[in-house]
């Protein structure tokens, strides 16, 4: 005990040079003899039994007190697929003009691989989502896969390796060929080549369409509006400031 009675002993110290003792014990007997007066006192008449009946330490100062796990919430899981094949791919779908139906003259085409992407993202069946640490890539939304319209293929699975070869090392998603036509009739494509040639002049179509198809990309809107690209850029950087 003479250990105690300077008061220099920090509780560190104390616990190591007591280690066959209780840590809990070691740290009452610490506190009450270099905080109390009734601890050194108690401690001068020998009552080391008394001392046990010292309440413990706070949370903060207790030495062994170890803290508790945290808990890592998983990543959610994506719903599975509803069918083995792997469907067609977007670069797939913008090069298949029977998949657009009749109408589309030499003047109107449908929409390139870019614009694809967009138009199916603002009509919900495409979200970006991230992938590895830096990373993001294109997945099927979960009401389409789950309602049996598509798929996000992954390559590290054997089957979709079969089918894709070895050149794609990243998830892609698909759409599946019998469900195509619907998914493509809800971007309402034909709607937007209406609307544009019902308009009188190029800065009219340009305007309509970066109030209402924006996302697009500049070169659909140049395409679409009979505008150059850079006029679609400036015009676009107006609208944003």
């Amino acid at each position: 005990m003479d250990l105690f009675r300077d008061r220099r002993t920090s509780l560190t110290e104390a616990q190591d040079a007591l280690y066959r003792d209780v840590p809990e014990v070691v740290a009452r007997l610490h506190e009450a003899i270099t905080e109390t007066h009734w601890g050194r006192s108690r401690l001068a008449m020998g009552d080391y039994g008394s001392l046990m009946e010292l309440p413990l330490l706070s949370e903060p100062e207790a030495t062994t007190a170890r803290p508790k796990p945290l808990h890592i919430p998983k990543p959610p899981t994506r719903p599975k697929a509803q069918r083995k094949e792997r469907g067609l791919t977007i670069q797939a779908i913008a090069d298949r003009s029977d998949l657009w139906g009749e109408g589309l003259d030499c003047h109107h085409h449908h929409p390139g691989k870019e614009a694809l992407y967009r138009l199916l993202e603002e009509n919900g069946w495409l979200e970006r989502a991230p992938f590895g640490r830096e990373q993001s890539r294109w997945f099927v939304t979960d009401k389409a896969v789950e309602g049996g319209y598509g798929q996000t293929v992954d390559p590290s699975n054997v089957h979709s390796l079969t089918l894709s070869g070895g050149r794609k090392a990243f998830p892609f998603p698909v759409f599946y060929e019998d469900k195509v036509k619907d998914v493509l009739w809800t971007l309402g494509w034909d709607m937007i080549l209406k609307a544009v040639d019902a308009l009188e002049d190029k800065k009219a179509r340009l305007a309509w369409l970066l109030d209402h198809h924006s996302y697009l990309p500049n070169m659909t809107l140049a395409q679409l509006s009979g505008m150059g690209i850079a006029t679609v850029e400036r015009r676009r950087r107006e609208n944003d400031g």
